[in-house]
């Protein structure tokens, strides 16, 4: 591969980046004319289009889609072999970006950031907290931890534990409107909803015999912020189904009170993802293994 192809490749995958040939030229210091006959000779050199251009906006053929795939992991891979040969050993290096939900990524990831950047000074890490899943590869992530079923089967996976749910209230919320005795109680509470983006509101129970119990909750208050849910249980204002990731201190230490212990409720897994490539960066092998180093084999927040 010539340095002019790589160079090609890289103008089209800042093209899709930017959204237009304008922008992606501005950033790469080159006219837009000058962009659209690289991305021109790029598709005559594979014998494919990649981009349908209209006046107001591109989009990704399908080949095109597939190719900008495999664009993306070929110059990661390639920056990444430059930057372990230019510093002449295997220790991590070079920017790192990961994405992770909001409030997990503030309780259990954020916290970890300074001794990971002080045993490996030459990454610059770029730390990515939301709930919106992005698109690893397209948005140029190196590394996602997700929670729940995953709907990209294109990605190597690495669990880090399991989300298991438990009901909560305050003690103050129990004293006056009493502790449910079984999941039908629940229909004469009034329930905190998380919404994502919808509310949450149809909660499901496993009783000892493993039987299923569905309940339709509602209460006057939703709101897909865990900070603010958190918030107004421990105010007193209604029982939450909530991660024990999120309310294991406030368990632990009296705040809120756990409920309907007889009964469990579906859990989910707790993944690290990564791009499939065919070698794992030092970097992002670094960041996994911190991970998993402090989280251990059961979560902290479960032996809690």
């Amino acid at each position: 591969m010539g340095a002019q192809h790589l160079s090609d490749l890289r103008i089209f995958t800042r093209v899709i980046k930017e959204g237009s040939l304008a922008a992606a030229g501005r950033e790469l210091g080159f006219s837009s004319a000058v962009v659209s006959k690289r991305i021109q000779r790029l598709e005559e050199g594979i014998g494919v289009r990649l981009i349908q251009r209209s006046t107001r906006k591109l989009s990704l053929t399908d080949e095109g889609r597939l190719y900008h795939e495999y664009c993306v992991r070929i110059l990661a891979e390639l920056d990444e072999a430059e930057t372990l040969l230019s510093s002449g050993s295997q220790e991590p290096s070079g920017t790192l970006r990961v994405t992770v939900p909001a409030a997990f990524g503030r309780q259990h990831v954020a916290p970890l950031v300074p001794g990971f950047l002080e045993r490996h000074p030459k990454v610059r890490l770029s730390l990515h907290l939301s709930d919106q899943q992005v698109d690893l590869i397209e948005e140029g992530y190196d590394l996602a931890v997700r929670i729940g079923e995953l709907r990209d089967s294109n990605l190597v996976v690495r669990p880090l534990g399991i989300d298991k749910r438990v009901l909560v209230a305050s003690p103050g919320y129990l004293a006056q409107h009493g502790e449910p005795r079984c999941p039908q109680d629940l229909c004469n509470h009034n329930a905190l909803l998380f919404a994502n983006p919808s509310p949450l509101d149809l909660w499901n129970f496993v009783d000892a015999q493993g039987r299923e119990h569905w309940v339709k909750v509602s209460g006057n208050f939703e709101t897909n912020n865990c900070d603010a849910l958190r918030e107004t249980i421990l105010a007193g204002q209604g029982i939450a189904l909530r991660p024990l990731w999120d309310v294991w201190q406030d368990v632990r230490q009296g705040h809120m009170v756990a409920l309907l212990k007889d009964y469990i409720h579906p859990a989910f897994p707790i993944q690290a993802l990564y791009p499939n490539r065919r070698y794992l960066s030092q970097k992002v092998r670094a960041f996994i293994e911190m991970l998993r180093e402090h989280f251990g084999e059961i979560p902290y927040w479960e032996r809690a």
